[in-house]
């Protein structure tokens, strides 16, 4: 297959462009170098540095036959999407327009596109599945359901659209100098320099930690396609940890003291409190299921995170 990637230099799409050549496919990736680096990139993959909310950008992309794109580029921080609301749309669902317009343009016949759980904002069963209502509280996942919402029409015209809404993705390869998102990495950042950790919310708040090899999984299982025009799928690991859990397990993770110093500060009402995944329709119809238990995938990336320090 031919592949185009955006956010190919960043956490998760470095992991798939680097999974994607080891496999034999020919792999063009797209970045900004934003939040990724050239570095990340495989160098059998062909890499263009472009941003996406230039329109011209598009041009840019190498004029071939692509069997399948996967749009990973993105503003990702809930945080910054508060601050930058209109920052944040511009970013997330202009580019994401635009590239499906070019996609059913040139018949490119798959599109993957990686949502979030937040667009289900407060929803408080356990686990949510795909069918529960979608009612964002964060600017973040307005625009992540706002661009579903874009490639549900291009499926009406034609355009095979994946959307994997993925929970808390982490692992090696994670930004840990990005103290805007990812909690796992934010919270590993300051670990790594042995001072106190901020943790902003309360400490009863959980997640569903999803290894970023699990996440990738699922992308390469969603470009053979699917039945229907337009899927969703929860991409997580189906279990609830609490932050406390979280931290519990990274500090001993790090082989630091139990009562390492933990600073609780006030929370966002943009903050979901807790989400846990029903993943049973990606075990159904992409045969997926994640495979990286959370204790072995933190002391993995513990161990990253120390060595790249040295």
């Amino acid at each position: 297959m031919r592949v185009l990637i955006t956010g190919g230099a960043g956490f998760i799409g470095s992991t798939l462009a680097r999974r994607l050549v080891a496999t034999g496919h020919e792999v063009i990736v797209i970045d900004n170098l934003s939040t990724g680096t050239k570095e990340n990139v495989p160098p059998a993959a062909r890499f263009v540095l472009a941003d996406l909310t230039d329109l011209g950008a598009l041009g840019m992309i190498p004029d071939l036959d692509y069997d399948a794109v996967v749009h990973l580029a993105a503003q990702s921080s809930g945080a910054l999407s508060q601050k930058y609301p209109h920052a944040d749309m511009q970013t997330n669902v202009g580019p994401t327009l635009q590239l499906s317009r070019w996609c059913l343009e040139r018949s490119v016949p798959r599109f993957l596109f990686a949502s979030s759980m937040t667009v289900y904002g407060h929803e408080n069963r356990e686990p949510i599945p795909e069918s529960a209502p979608c009612v964002p509280i964060s600017y973040y996942a307005a625009s992540k359901l706002a661009s579903e919402n874009y490639l549900r029409l291009a499926a009406n015209e034609g355009l095979n659209t994946v959307c994997m809404r993925f929970y808390n993705v982490y692992g090696r390869g994670q930004n840990i100098g990005n103290l805007d998102q990812g909690m796992v990495s934010i919270y590993l950042a300051y670990l790594l320099k042995g001072v106190s950790v901020p943790v902003t919310g309360s400490l009863d708040r959980y997640r569903d930690f999803v290894h970023v090899d699990d996440a990738v999984d699922s992308l390469a299982r969603g470009l053979a396609g699917t039945r229907v025009p337009f899927e969703v799928f929860n991409i997580g690991n189906g279990k609830k940890t609490t932050v406390r859990e979280l931290l519990v397990k990274l500090v001993s993770a790090m082989d630091l003291r139990p009562d390492h110093p933990i600073v609780e500060l006030a929370g966002s009402a943009s903050d979901v409190f807790g989400s846990v995944a029903d993943i049973s329709h990606a075990r159904a119809e992409l045969d997926w299921a994640p495979r990286t238990d959370l204790d072995e995938g933190l002391a993995d990336m513990v161990a990253w995170a120390r060595a790249l320090a040295l």
